[in-house]
């Protein structure tokens, strides 16, 4: 027999406590979600590009209140069961979302008017907002009651729908759903039947998650007024990391970084970083910055550094071999690109140019300079020429003596291949009819020679292979 002791540390035993938040959280499983639903029926005459825009910025405005947040055509639906103690309830919610809204829409010059409505499931909350009632249901034992007297034109039915229900006298959801399942199935499809399931909660129902984009900005105030670079870049270093870690923890990279050195009474010094390849190396961006903070007079101390990125890419993590040597190593593309990003940054943006194809037979357009800050057009698969081309083409072709049908430069040129006839650009005005030939010299060097297929049928000079 266990003594008194012994029984009342046994019926006493401790358990385990239970926090407020553990308290908050069982009660909201227990409760179910509270779906709070926008609807903005001035979205629907808009072109479906817009209207998804528009949504994703007012989807973004939604999560000051919710971070669940779902867009639909031409509403936008969140969780709110969790924050309606924090706020005060439905209302208050309404009211904190409401303002900010309306300005939004006033900004886009669309009207201001928008109804909305609460409801235990998405789509019940949906058809709840169309009806324009301002109604919340919070539990979902009263959803059938607080649907059933909705005008059936809350479904949106097609025209082939709406004759159909219109023809059997059908006006309000009740009627629906006094009529037997399987007839409904049969006239309207099992689609029509299934979205009134789901707003009663019978049919589970996906939510589309709303994420989001990217976007990251950062200020560091500086100990004191400075213009010395040393002092401006460990500064900017501490940023540039933030940055990193920032784009490490989202598998991101960025080629655009906008830099703002703030002055205590001038407006702030701009910045801007344009990479050839997105990346997230500090010390790459870092030594970028340095560049071309050495070639910036600053008008003003700087008393504090901001740091703004808004476009973003998808990190790529891997080494593309574009130059090599005979050990088969080599500069890879990123290397590449960092050189000409310094080069840029000490020259100018628009001191470095590229070469790249055009798809022209005509020698002298086959090829075109580009501005390097704004790339390529032509692109990878631009159609290049299949036989030998040299490097180095003369501005204008040399015309060649001629012996015995031989041309001759710095003596005879032996003909090694060809022809290859061009004839192109008769639209143009600037006709071309060329037989080439790869020639070569006494000394080895080969040339890239023509002969005209009319008038004078001369020999010309067009280009060092080497």
């Amino acid at each position: 027999m266990a003594s008194p002791q012994a029984r009342l540390s046994t019926t006493a035993a401790p358990r385990p406590a239970r926090t407020r938040q553990d308290r908050t959280r069982r009660a909201g499983k227990q409760r179910g979600n509270l779906w709070y639903a926008l609807h903005l029926p001035q979205l629907q005459a808009l072109p479906e590009s817009r209207r998804r825009r528009y949504l994703l910025v007012l989807a973004g405005l939604m999560e000051t209140c919710s971070s669940d947040i779902s867009p639909h055509e031409t509403a936008l639906v969140c969780e709110v069961r969790s924050a309606l103690r924090y706020f005060g309830g439905i209302e208050a919610i309404h009211e904190r979302l409401s303002g900010a809204i309306k300005r939004q829409l006033r900004e886009w010059e669309l009207p201001e008017d928008f109804s909305h409505a609460a409801a235990p499931t998405i789509s019940g909350s949906l058809l709840l907002a169309r009806a324009g009632g301002g109604k919340a249901v919070y539990r979902r034992a009263n959803l059938h009651t607080a649907l059933q007297g909705l005008p059936v034109a809350v479904l949106q039915p097609d025209q082939e729908q709406g004759r159909r229900l219109h023809n059997m006298g059908i006006r309000y959801l009740g009627d629906l759903w006094r009529l037997p399942v399987g007839g409904l199935v049969t006239r309207f499809g099992s689609a029509f039947v299934d979205q009134l399931d789901r707003a009663l909660g019978k049919a589970p129902e996906a939510a589309r998650k709303y994420v989001a984009p990217p976007s990251f900005r950062s200020v560091l105030e500086l100990p004191g007024e400075s213009l010395d670079l040393d002092r401006l870049l460990p500064a900017a270093g501490k940023l540039l990391k933030r940055l990193r870690d920032f784009l490490v923890q989202r598998d991101l990279a960025t080629g655009r970084l906008e830099f703002s050195l703030l002055h205590e009474r001038r407006e702030a010094t701009e910045l801007r970083l344009e990479l050839r390849r997105p990346g997230r190396s500090p010390e790459h961006f870092l030594m970028l910055l340095q560049t071309h903070l050495g070639e910036l007079e600053l008008p003003a101390p700087v008393v504090a550094i901001r740091l703004a990125v808004s476009r973003f890419d998808a990190w790529l993590d891997r080494d593309l071999q574009l130059l090599r040597n005979e050990k088969g190593a080599g500069a890879d593309d990123a290397g590449v690109d960092h050189l000409l990003e310094q080069l840029q940054a000490r020259l100018g943006e628009r001191q470095i140019r590229g070469i790249e194809a055009v798809a022209d037979h005509r020698p002298e357009y086959a090829s075109r300079d580009f501005d390097q800050a704004e790339g390529g057009k032509a692109g990878p698969d631009t159609p290049v020429a299949g036989p030998p081309r040299p490097l180095w083409l003369l501005k204008e072709p040399r015309r060649l003596a001629c012996r015995d049908g031989q041309p001759l430069y710095h003596g005879p040129v032996a003909l090694l291949s060809g022809p290859e006839r061009i004839e192109s650009g008769w639209w143009s005005g600037d006709d071309v009819r060329r037989d080439y030939y790869v020639g070569e010299e006494e000394n080895g060097c080969r040339l890239w020679v023509y002969r005209e297929r009319d008038g004078g049928r001369h020999w010309y000079l067009h280009g060092y292979f080497a």
